[in-house]
């Protein structure tokens, strides 16, 4: 009997180590085990609170398999842009698209966007249908469902009519926000959103060159969010940072760095984001004396790059960026504030959370992750509705909305406060507000 034991122990662990990264430390620790089973059957909030992703503090990955390595041949080696291919804000999103995962276009299908970035980075589904969902509604031609990456898309049938959005670097405090992790402020930069300031890249760069085994990790990325914030607070008298451009997209583009570029291996399983890897994925080349140059467009996943995990237990989710953000307030509490700079510098003026949602949610709630996820999912509800009704949408309007609560609607928990009465009022107080809106 402790032999069959013995034999189908060891088919288990077999079996279990290379689908659960939590098998091998339960098989050694016990304790760990029965916790892991107690969360398992807690409530659905529970769980997500509980649930931990690599990086500081939380459980790291404990497997690699070669199934992580992401192809960037045939089909989808790299191709420049062409003349007419958008590019924009996000490098990792331009990588997509240069290397096929994305249409070389730049201009994405609904039902593209967040299953190639789950596919390509391990961005949750959860996560990345709402981004996708929300660029599509906001920004992008919503009878279409598609949304551009960069600058507006070319005109189709409806655009005369509905228009077909702005993209990415025309949504400025509707999806893209000042402080971004390389890209200058709006106002800064007569709107050019989407091109890297070498010297933002630079500051990020210095911080790991000279280490002895450079690492782009989240902590280096919470040194480098302390920079950017301070910097448009410092240098953009119109510095504004929104609920969810701000507090939510930009904060979140620094955390998707580490959680998403970095390669994983057998040695690193947690991953590991390199001098040569950062530059690829920004479109950075170093020349022989040191000096950083970037090329527009041409960010790209690097040769043999693993991806992290899939799984639910590995993706990068919206739990994942609320256990990150509240890392990223223990050093830059400012960076989770609601607000901004009120026509000159250094003036950053917050506003209370409460007074934005009708009391659902406080400015404290953004450092509890389970509440900080309830916010995500409810301020997407509450917010897209006011942008789209400020289009000339017409009979379009009703099937957008219903595609909002169609697509987001699953991943909100029932007991999350509803924001029934969102009050954009308090933007009034910051020119910066309204900087970049027609």
């Amino acid at each position: 009997m402790r032999f069959t034991s013995a034999i189908l122990g060891l088919a288990l662990t077999t079996k279990t180590l290379a689908l659960c990264p939590y098998a091998e430390r339960a098989l050694q620790d016990p304790d760990f085990l029965k916790q892991h089973l107690k969360e398992r059957d807690a409530p659905k909030a529970e769980k997500q609170h509980d649930k931990r992703q690599s990086g500081p503090g939380n459980i790291p990955f404990t497997t690699f398999n070669e199934n992580q390595l992401i192809n960037v041949t045939g089909e989808y080696a790299w191709v420049a842009p062409g003349p007419n291919d958008i590019r924009g804000p996000c490098p990792g999103l331009n990588a997509l698209a240069n290397h096929g995962y994305f249409p070389h276009s730049g201009v994405v299908p609904l039902s593209v966007g967040a299953s190639a970035t789950e596919t390509v980075y391990g961005l949750a589904a959860d996560f990345g249908i709402p981004l996708t969902v929300y660029a599509t509604l906001v920004d992008g031609d919503v009878v279409g469902d598609t949304w551009s990456i960069g600058g507006k898309q070319p005109q189709t049938v409806t655009s005369p009519i509905l228009g077909a959005g702005d993209g990415l670097s025309g949504s400025h405090n509707k999806y893209e926000s000042d402080a971004s992790p390389t890209r200058g402020d709006y106002y800064l930069y007569d709107g050019d959103v989407s091109s890297v300031k070498v010297p933002k890249f630079q500051a990020l760069y210095d911080l790991q060159n000279t280490a002895a085994v450079p690492n782009y990790d989240l902590d280096t990325l919470i040194q480098h969010r302390k920079y950017t914030f301070d910097n448009s607070l410092t240098t953009n008298p119109y510095f504004f940072f929104a609920p969810f451009a701000g507090v939510a997209v930009a904060n979140a583009a620094h955390t998707f760095i580490p959680a998403l570029m970095s390669n994983h291996s057998a040695e690193y399983p947690n991953g590991i984001l390199d001098t040569e890897t950062l530059k690829s994925f920004f479109a950075i080349t170093e020349a022989a004396n040191g000096t950083l140059s970037w090329t527009p467009g041409y960010e790209r996943i690097p040769d043999n790059w693993y991806r992290r995990p899939l799984g639910a237990v590995n993706e990068y989710s919206p739990v994942s960026f609320a256990q990150d953000l509240v890392q990223i307030a223990a050093v830059v509490p400012e960076a989770v504030s609601v607000g901004g700079n009120t026509g000159e510098v250094n003036t950053f003026t917050g506003v209370d959370l409460g007074n934005i949602t009708g009391g659902a949610y406080q400015t404290s709630d953004l450092t509890n992750p389970t509440k900080f996820v309830c916010f995500f999912y409810q301020l997407t509800l509450a917010i897209v509705p006011d942008f789209l009704r400020s289009e000339a949408l017409g009979s379009a309007l009703a099937g957008a909305l219903n595609l909002l609560q169609t697509e987001i609607s699953p991943f909100v928990d029932p007991s999350c406060a509803t924001i029934a009465n969102y009050n954009d009022a308090f933007a009034a107080q910051f020119p910066g507000a309204a900087v970049g809106q027609p």
